[in-house]
Order: structure tokens, then sequence, then C-alpha cells
């Protein structure tokens, strides 16, 4: 059939919004079956008992007990999902900074900082309350939401996979070139590929430039046309997430000398109901529709779909 104009595969996104529940981003992998996670989570609320009753009689005695209250930190997986690495929330301090710094000596200066806000903050609270691995489930299940950028990317997998049984994942040039259906994913493993294919196809990727050198998600190749694309999974307002927005539309204001090359974004989550509500009155949407179809005209070689349109654009090629 060949490519629609640009304007036809939103359309066809804004008649077919997403759903509420999508696979893709379900996450229900349970951890309190792990007994050696359970295990260390009951040695170290035991440790840290121990730990903030023995400050009280003599801080001295407690440098063993820290150290081992340091080493389940840092090398237990999960351990995160604790009550005590959650109260470091409140000290403007997540797990992962501390992970940065666990080879420096002034780690275990940091965790004894840490172990004396929560003696002080929470200890005679969670004792009073009593410790349950349901608390670990919960904190684990509350953070499911850094797990979906990875989810938007085997989405767009499968979805390319569904449609051209003979795609390859190229990972070099040559096995780019000569296959027909390929793509790489430039912002995660395939980085050098596509320093190389923008230097053989005189790619600018101005929106890299103006991005904090921010590479693309994906590049899909169908026989002659390229697809840069950048991928958003979005369902709810905010700071961030308006950001995000303004990221995707930039990302089609962007163009090449050659009509082959198409700037592409992809966005999935319950946000873009709102685009496809009629009689909206919500100020900032309509203005993101606006901008949204406005680039579009300026860039008819560009493309903005959410999951139906993407379908509707892949069965097109």
């Amino acid at each position: 059939m060949g490519l629609r104009k640009n304007i036809e595969y939103w359309i066809e996104s804004l008649n077919h919004p997403e759903q509420f529940l999508d696979n893709y981003y379900i996450f229900d992998d349970i951890i309190v079956n792990d007994q050696n996670l359970i295990d260390k989570i009951k040695q170290l609320r035991l440790l840290i008992i121990t730990y903030c009753e023995m400050t009280k009689i003599d801080e001295n005695v407690t440098s063993k007990i820290l150290n081992k209250i340091y080493d389940i930190i840092v090398s237990i997986e999960n351990i995160q999902y604790t009550e005590f690495v959650a109260f470091w929330k409140n000290l403007d301090l997540s797990y992962s900074v501390f992970k940065d710094f666990k080879d420096s000596p002034e780690s275990i200066n940091i965790l004894r900082d840490i172990l004396k806000k929560y003696c002080e903050k929470r200890f005679e609270l969670y004792n009073s309350l009593g410790y349950s691995n349901i608390t670990v489930q919960a904190l684990y299940d509350a953070g499911a939401s850094r797990k979906k950028g990875m989810a938007g990317i085997n989405k767009l997998e499968d979805l390319i996979k569904s449609r051209f049984k003979d795609v390859v994942h190229a990972e070099d040039w040559n096995s780019l070139i000569n296959a027909n259906i390929a793509y790489f994913l430039p912002d995660s493993k395939d980085e050098k590929l596509f320093k190389e294919f923008c230097e053989k196809f005189n790619i600018q990727f101005e929106f890299g430039k103006t991005h904090q050198g921010k590479e693309p998600d994906m590049v899909l190749k169908v026989n002659q046309d390229f697809f840069i694309i950048e991928a958003k999974h979005i369902n709810e307002s905010g700071g961030a997430q308006d950001k995000q927005i303004v990221e995707v539309i930039d990302f089609i204001k962007n163009s090449e000398s050659s009509n082959k090359i198409h700037y592409l974004s992809f966005m999935d989550g319950l946000y873009f109901i709102k685009f496809s509500q009629e009689n909206n009155t919500n100020n900032k949407i309509n203005n993101q529709k606006r901008n949204i179809e406005e680039a579009l005209k300026n860039h008819e070689n560009n493309f903005f779909v959410n999951t139906y349109g993407f379908k509707i654009l892949l069965n097109d090629l």
C-alpha cells in the first residue's frame, strides 16, 4: 500500500486510544519467595535492633555490627525493598546514590549517619508496630514503574516482529545494510552502530545535540526507509511527564536531507486517551495536540503514533 500522509496515522491513533491495562506494563514478580533474601532481611532487622540498642549504652561497641549491616546493604539484591532503606528517602538519599559511594572510605560513615537518624526517628515506632515481609513485597511493587523503560522497547520489538517475520536485530553495519528488515537500539546497547549509521547517511540528529546527548530508543529499517524512533510511556500529567511530552513533540520537529529518513514518536499509556477526548477543556492538552499537529504539518516525513497507529503504519510498509 505504501505510507499514507503522516496526519492519517495521527488520526487513526486518536480514534483508537490506549487500553487501560497493557500487559507489557504489568509487573507481578514475587520476591518474598526468595528465601535467601528473606533470611538476609531478618538478619538485617536483628542487626539494626542490636545496633540501635547498643548505641544507647556504648557507641564504640557497635563498629562490628555496623560493618555487618554494611555488607548486607551493598551485596544483597533487592535489599533496598526494606523499611530501613525506604527511610533513606526522608534523608534526601537514594539507595542507588549510596551504592555509587560503596567503594569510597566515606560510605561506612554515611551509613553510620543514616543509622543514627533511623534509630532516632523510626526504631521505636517500627518495633512497636512489628515487622512484616508484606512490607518488602509492597515496596517492590511500588517500584514497578522503574521497569517501564525496557518494557516499552520490548513492546516495540514484538509489534515489529509480529509484522515482519524476517526482521533481525542488527549488531553491526554489515548486518544492518544486508538485511531488508532490521532494527537496532542506540540508547541501550547499539550506540556505536548509531554513530556509524549517522556518519554513513549524513544524519545530523540535532535532537541529541539539544537534549544532553540523548540517543533514540530504536532505529527501524524497512527496505530503503529508516525510522528513528523515540518511545514514551506516559500515564499521568506532572512536571516530569510534561517534560517527556515536550521531548516527543520536539523529536518530530527534526528532519534530514533524505526523505527516506523518518523521525517517529511513539507514545502509549493512559495519557494518550486525553488527546482522544472531544471538547477537552484542558488548555495544556489542547496546546500539546496543536503542537503535535503543527509539527506533523511542517515535517511531512515524520510521524506521531500510539500503539494502534504504529501497527497501521507497519502494515502499510
